[in-house]
């Protein structure tokens, strides 16, 4: 007991010391190591919650195949580890991430970040506005709307992770950091996932996410339109109906993001071509047409 009482006013000290202010920085890279562990350990346990929820139970063959491909990927994380030490080291230096004391939506600067770096902009003659700078609103405000708040605050967290680990919050340097790093990609495709996983409806989700962007956009300032929809569905999910065409892709994408995982996906995507199919042939309808008043 005395021990404790110690320990408890050693603790105390602790917390009181003078120089503790000025170690506040380094804790914040403490934080930044603890973060992207935490991650990484619920990344494996939300897997297996998954076959929990589904039938009650897992067997040992079960948890050995997770935890093996989990073990597997294991020595992957090291240069994650790695650079996250390196803050450390360079926390003065040009690495350091300093974001915007401001900024509180990671999450959407994360996902963004991919969308701006990958479509190209281009500009509406009427307006001046680009797309898709113009949708960064509505893209935010769908973010919110897939998630519940707990769900939102974990995932805007692992954005902020993402970007502490790497460094920086550039666009230009964001992604190529991202994808150089298999740690730092897989964290990633889980953010993702997790998204696509709300379109299970696929069609229902997809008026709802059009609404919320059409209503974001200033008035005449950019059309947003179906080719625009499937063009942002590809460039921020067209990677995982790669990933499930092959075995090793399915039988990671279950392991990591649970059971049955794969085959939803699939699912998603098979609406998702039926929805592209039906665009081409409105398309071609309505381009028929014009050319049929022109005679």
């Amino acid at each position: 007991m005395l021990g404790s009482c110690d320990e408890a006013t050693n603790h105390d000290r602790i917390l009181r010391h003078p120089n503790r202010s000025k170690n506040m920085a380094e804790d914040t890279f403490h934080e930044t190591q603890h973060d992207l562990a935490r991650t990484l350990i619920r990344t494996f346990y939300e897997a297996l919650a998954v076959q929990f929820d589904r039938k009650d139970h897992i067997t040992k063959d079960e948890l050995d195949r997770a935890f093996n491909l989990i073990e597997g990927f294991w020595p992957k994380t090291l240069p994650a580890f790695k650079a996250n030490c390196r803050l450390c080291i360079d926390k003065i230096g040009s690495r350091a991430y300093n974001p915007d004391a401001r900024r509180k939506d990671f999450l959407t600067r994360f996902v963004f970040s991919l969308l701006i770096t990958t479509i190209p902009s281009r500009m509406d003659p009427a307006s001046g506005k680009y797309f898709p700078q113009v949708i960064v609103r509505g893209i935010q405000r769908n973010i919110v709307n897939l998630f519940s708040n707990a769900e939102y605050e974990m995932l805007n967290s692992q954005a902020q992770a993402i970007f502490a680990t790497i460094g920086t919050d550039d666009d230009a340097q964001t992604w190529p950091l991202i994808r150089a790093d298999e740690t730092m990609s897989m964290l990633a495709d889980k953010v993702f996932i997790r998204m696509l996983q709300r379109f299970r409806q696929f069609n229902q989700q997809r008026q709802s996410f059009t609404a919320v962007i059409v209503s974001s956009i200033e008035a005449n300032a950019y059309k947003f339109t179906d080719q625009d929809f499937c063009e942002i569905f590809e460039v921020v999910f067209g990677r995982y109906d790669k990933m499930i065409k092959t075995p090793e892709g399915r039988t990671k994408m279950d392991v990591y993001y649970g059971d049955g995982t794969a085959d939803g996906i699939s699912s998603i995507f098979f609406a998702f071509e039926q929805f592209k199919k039906d665009v081409v042939a409105r398309e071609g309808r309505t381009k028929g047409m014009r050319s049929g008043g022109r005679r």
